[in-house]
């Protein structure tokens, strides 16, 4: 029993033709007189009788029609929607490589602002290591990749200046700073420090910040995240110089005391990075549209 066998005996019952429901469902009378005697052997009983030249259902029939016509309804209406779903053009997608402070930190609200004016558009974010997102511009991976101060040129890639983080100090609950609400860039002197590892482009910006100024510290501990770095700090194995915007509000005052350096502005920028080749596609060019001019990230806001 199939679904085209239930279509032909509701056609035979609603027609009371054997000629139309062939014509309906393009069988032959004989081919419609095959299947209806099929039905009857599998269900066992007999589905309808002819009177005066009529076809009239029998009580077997009848509970049978009931189920057949809204098996074949739900049939016909699946098929609709599946092939109009198919029929649909589907939704522009905008894929963002970012590194994890960019991603969860600021790209966030970039995002959420693009599509409210957008909300077709799909939009994918992976969080990669600052070297990957180099190749998955290149390479077409992604349409778009962020990142903190670049630490080299491509003749391939544009760099647009998109937001700056405010950098501050960061303490634990334990330390002598704590309760602070800023320092001066001389009392870093001499302190342990927790730093990214030197690779990091973040981590050259830091220390080129701190030769600036002629302050030398200690080196603790160096990590490759952010959040790590966080949770050392909160425990007391010393400072850091992180940007503003990964500490959240719960843990300010809580575990992390953050504390601004007063007489030395520190801001890192963040680049959203994309191929000069490549066409952008019309989602993308609405999403680059976001960002016409760069934007101050301080102290967690916009500015």
């Amino acid at each position: 029993m199939n679904i085209e066998t239930l279509k032909v005996f509701r056609d035979l019952s609603d027609t009371g033709s054997f000629s139309k429901t062939a014509e309906l469902n393009y069988i032959s009378q004989s081919a419609v007189s095959q299947q209806i005697k099929k039905l009857e052997l599998v269900l066992k009983c007999k589905l309808y009788h002819r009177q005066a030249g009529k076809i009239l259902l029998t009580g077997c029939g009848k509970k049978f029609y009931e189920a057949s016509r809204r098996i074949a309804v739900l049939y016909d209406d699946t098929i609709r929607s599946v092939r109009a779903l198919g029929a649909e053009k589907p939704a522009e997608e905008i894929k963002i490589s970012t590194i994890y402070s960019a991603g969860i930190y600021i790209i966030q609200n970039y995002i959420k602002q693009f599509l409210s004016r957008n909300p077709g558009t799909k939009i994918s974010v992976e969080y990669r290591q600052f070297s990957q997102i180099y190749s998955d511009i290149s390479s077409g991976r992604a349409d778009f990749g962020f990142m903190a101060c670049p630490y080299r040129k491509s003749s391939g890639l544009k760099m647009v200046p998109v937001a700056r983080d405010e950098m501050v100090l960061i303490a634990g609950t334990l330390s002598p700073l704590a309760g602070r609400r800023s320092v001066n860039v001389g009392e870093l002197e001499g302190l342990d420090f927790i730093f990214f590892d030197k690779v990091f482009p973040s981590r050259r910006y830091i220390d080129a910040f701190l030769r600036r100024h002629g302050v030398k510290v200690r080196v603790k501990m160096e990590l490759d995240n952010i959040e790590t770095i966080k949770t050392a700090v909160a425990s007391g194995a010393g400072v850091s110089i992180l940007p503003r915007t990964a500490v959240r509000e719960d843990e300010n005052g809580v575990s992390l005391h953050v504390m601004r350096i007063s007489d030395a502005p520190f801001l890192r920028p963040i680049y959203l990075i994309h191929s000069r080749s490549r066409a952008l596609s019309p989602a993308a060019r609405n999403f680059m549209g976001i960002f016409e001019k760069p934007r101050k990230i301080a102290a967690g806001r916009e500015a």
